[in-house]
């Protein structure tokens, strides 16, 4: 009985081993099937589209990104599925240190702000990637760009020789020297004057123009580029109105330390204390400054674009009558064109270490399709036939060369108007020097002809008189001193702004007062921030590309 027992005790383990085996190779079988499955969806999902998160401050003319024309346009031809990580352009400074401490951060973030400083601090992270590898692979476009624009490498690659975004571009000759002062021609062959040239010349019309009760010149305090004293300044030492370097053989030198800004700010406190500088200029808004146009009360006006305070085209037979001052040329011979072609030296586009090897051959693929005419006019503006189209035969752009494409600017930025065809130049832009020329030139007279107008005054008067050198837009200062610049640049400019203004309106005595004014720059650590500048300048920045194009001038002033 126990050797019975004995033996179905064995034939049960038996077939309970058996039982296992086969249990064992089941579920084997069944785990390849299993693996052998996901890898086909993997592979189908390499093949569809990529789902990327974006984030983005839109445009406030842009209707809605997510059903936007040139969104689905991506994600049909890219096969990028955009998830919006939305924020106000009003927020998004201040959002973007907060995501990337969080560590709740998109795949990328399109036009982002990114200074020098923060390239370094994420990079150094891991937060931010490099982009060398898809940009030399998925992106020709971006790479030949970023060997012959220039400046444009000096502002994408880090010291480390690493490129960890695109800042957005935009070749604009009037935008390169936007520090420009208009007359109004009309009032000068009313009193038989000619255009000033130099200083005194300019004092002399505007004491005309006041005697005849006009305000002679005016400002505002949120135009573009509307301070006087912009302009003005450039007589006698080089002024950008932005970080006040000037670069002379390669030494950086601080314009409002010098002698030089003395006496233009003894030239502008005349005018002022004579009464041919309004004394609103330096506290009125722009709007006042239309409204003194309009009613024909005012001679010269500083500003970017004569558009900022008054309507351009045929709409408005007045608006031809405006036209810009050449720089004016100082006592010392001294006559500079403030000059902004060297770029704003930061970042907008810039992918983070969240992004997958599909997601970043995709956004390499798109970055090379902007980097196009073509893709850039369809970001900005959406398909062709609503606000731009391709030239008929025989239209010209501004240089007397077949134009390749024709922008209907006024429709597409008609006051309060949105649309939802394209992004309006939002991300890393690259509005080529190719993309900008190349567009319909129209008369000046024309409701179209705003381009041509500005492209014939920054040619006639602006273009090429800049310094040879300028300080760069973007320069790495070490990480560990970056909050000390920082705080340099603020304050010291405050100051810079503070003082110039009492010494023109005269609370502050040139005289009595400009040594304290100087030991006040000291104070607040000039001597360090010009070391700090001059050491992180590594080379500056070459305006020898910039200069007048021959026979434009010509050309433009012939179209009828």
């Amino acid at each position: 009985m126990k050797a019975k027992r004995s033996v179905m005790l064995i034939c049960f383990f038996l077939l309970s081993a058996i039982f296992l085996m086969v249990s064992a190779c089941e579920k084997s079988s069944d785990g390849n099937q299993s693996s052998q499955t996901s890898s086909t969806d993997s592979q189908v999902a390499a093949d569809g589209p990529v789902t990327v998160s974006f984030y983005a401050s839109p445009p406030g003319n842009v209707i809605d990104l997510k059903t936007n024309w040139f969104t689905k346009y991506v994600e049909e031809q890219f096969k990028i599925k955009i998830n919006w990580m939305i924020t106000p352009s009003s927020d998004r400074a201040a959002k973007q240190p907060l995501l990337l401490a969080s560590g709740d951060y998109p795949e990328v973030f399109w036009n982002g702000d990114f200074k020098p400083s923060d390239i370094l601090k994420y990079s150094k992270q891991g937060i931010l990637v490099p982009l060398n590898p898809y940009i030399d692979e998925y992106a020709p476009n971006v790479k030949t760009a970023l060997e012959t624009v220039p400046g444009l490498k000096d502002i994408a690659m880090a010291p480390d020789g690493n490129i960890y975004g695109l800042p957005a571009y935009n070749w604009c000759d009037h935008c390169f020297w936007s520090g420009k002062m208009w007359i109004n021609v009309e009032l000068l062959n009313q009193f038989g004057l000619q255009m000033p040239t130099t200083t005194d010349e300019f004092e002399r019309v505007l004491q005309v123009f006041k005697d005849n009760g006009i305000v002679p010149l005016t400002g505002s305090t949120d135009g573009w580029n509307s301070n006087p004293l912009l302009f003005l300044m450039n007589a006698f030492t080089y002024n950008n109105g932005g970080n006040y370097f000037h670069v002379d053989s390669g030494n950086v030198i601080f314009s409002p330390a010098t002698n030089e800004w003395r006496q233009g700010l003894e030239y502008i406190n005349r005018l002022y204390s004579k009464g041919l500088l309004d004394k609103q200029a330096f506290s009125q808004q722009n709007e006042v400054v239309k409204r003194l146009v309009s009613e024909k009360k005012v001679g010269v006006v500083p500003q970017g674009c004569s558009c900022g305070f008054v309507t351009n085209g045929s709409a408005n037979p007045d608006f031809v009558n405006w036209r810009t001052v050449p720089p004016l040329k100082g006592p010392s011979g001294t006559q500079y064109a403030a000059f902004y072609g060297n770029g704003n030296g930061s970042l907008t586009f810039t992918v983070t270490n969240k992004a997958t090897e599909e997601q970043k051959i995709a956004l390499a693929k798109l970055l090379n399709f902007i980097y196009t005419p073509e893709g850039m006019e369809m970001l900005d503006f959406g398909p062709e036939g609503k606000f731009w189209t391709r030239p008929k035969p025989g239209e010209k752009d501004e240089d007397g060369n077949d134009a390749i494409l024709n922008t209907a600017w006024n429709k597409f930025y008609a006051a309060g108007s949105r649309q939802n065809e394209g992004w309006d130049q939002m991300g890393p832009i690259f509005q080529s020097k190719q993309w900008r020329r190349g567009q319909v030139a129209y008369p000046i007279t024309h409701p179209d002809g705003l381009a041509s107008m500005l492209r014939l005054e920054t040619e006639k008067n602006y273009a090429g008189k800049q310094p040879a050198e300028v300080y760069p837009a973007a320069v790495w200062i070490s990480e560990q001193d970056t909050q000390q610049f920082a705080m340099y640049q603020t304050n010291i400019n405050k100051f810079v702004q503070q003082w110039s203004s009492e010494f023109i309106v005269g609370t502050k005595s040139l005289n009595n007062d400009w040594d304290a004014y100087i030991k006040g720059l000291e104070g607040l650590g000039l001597k360090p921030y010009l070391e700090m500048s001059q050491k992180a300048m590594q080379k500056p920045f070459d305006t020898g590309e910039f200069q007048q194009t021959p026979g434009v001038v010509q050309y433009l002033e012939s179209l009828k």
